[in-house]
């Protein structure tokens, strides 16, 4: 896990922590499930934020080494018809 997803989720946590002045508290069941849901809500969230961002970071360089490979392609093709020309003559 990266530093950078660490800090949002120890962001998200301390969103849903009380405040230092509550010392304790009581919650219903229902609180709890709110809570909860709320909680891996946003760590889903920041998960998928996260992939997608590795995901296009990823395509962006296999994109840059797939258009270096063509214009290495393109410039040998350039080179054999010139070979072929010059055999041709």
């Amino acid at each position: 896990m990266s530093e950078k997803m660490q800090t949002e989720i120890d962001r998200a946590v301390n969103k849903f922590t009380p405040p230092m002045e509550v010392g304790g508290g009581f919650m219903l069941r229902d609180e709890y499930a709110k809570l909860a849901r709320m909680a891996v809500t946003e760590g889903t969230l920041i998960g998928w934020s996260h992939a997608e961002n590795m995901t296009r970071e990823r395509l962006e360089k296999k994109i840059s080494t797939l258009e270096h490979e063509v214009s290495i392609l393109r410039e040998r093709v350039k080179e054999v018809e010139l070979e072929l020309m010059a055999a041709q003559k």
